[in-house]
């Protein structure tokens, strides 16, 4: 049990919490960014017969890939191209994601918007409103501030929400403000614990749950 799997637990109770009260029944899936392919195996188990889009770079692709097809050896899974066929959990480069035939019952994005230019953060919202019904989510947890290496500056309110979108959660995220372990590599450990026990992000996480509005 790591932070990383801990925190989409509790990515994926929050959004089950949310379905329940609005009698929502997701079944399409578009995960930005979901690192190891901790999310997209949960949600699998949640909901057996989801179609899960994960949306990486390659080299995080191949990650996903892997966790995928440990948990689930049986699972229809593709790579998305103009001649790929459909499948219960399709790998997805960002410059493929037009290819995305389907509307996204539920969009989730956490951690990684922080690091993308302005540009790219654009086309992944312009993607889901296009993409967008009545019934659909929006999940994003990102840093409330974050300097790219570049200079630009990202700021969670300047994403490109719409004074038209529909909003049941918003805030710093109270789950993402500190995590256990050390924050240097060679640090000492007591007992297999890992000291300092708390480690503060650098900045504040926000989180936002909403209905984002079609164009």
């Amino acid at each position: 049990m790591t932070f990383d799997v801990w925190k989409q637990s509790v990515v994926l109770a929050i959004l089950k919490d949310h379905w329940i009260e609005y009698n929502l029944e997701p079944k399409t899936f578009a995960l930005i960014g979901d690192g190891y392919g901790f999310l997209g195996a949960l949600i699998r188990c949640l909901i057996p017969d989801a179609y899960i889009y994960n949306i990486d770079l390659p080299k995080t692709l191949v990650f996903q890939a892997v966790t995928h097809s440990s948990v689930f050896p049986t699972r229809a899974m593709s790579v998305m191209s103009t001649a790929s066929g459909h499948a219960d959990t399709t790998f997805v480069l960002p410059k493929d994601i037009e290819l995305i035939p389907n509307q996204i019952d539920c969009g989730i994005n956490v951690a990684s918007m922080q690091e993308m230019t302005e540009s790219s953060i654009e086309l992944y919202f312009r993607f889901l409103r296009v993409r967008s019904k009545s019934s659909s989510r929006f999940y994003c947890v990102n840093r409330k501030r974050k300097e790219l290496p570049g200079g630009e500056v990202l700021n969670f309110t300047d994403y490109p929400w719409s004074l038209e979108d529909d909003i049941f959660l918003d805030g710093v995220c109270p789950y993402y403000r500190f995590f256990l372990g050390r924050t240097q590599p060679n640090g000492p450990s007591i007992f297999g614990i890992r000291v300092p026990l708390i480690n503060h992000f650098d900045g504040l996480i926000m989180h936002r749950l909403c209905h984002l509005e079609s164009n």
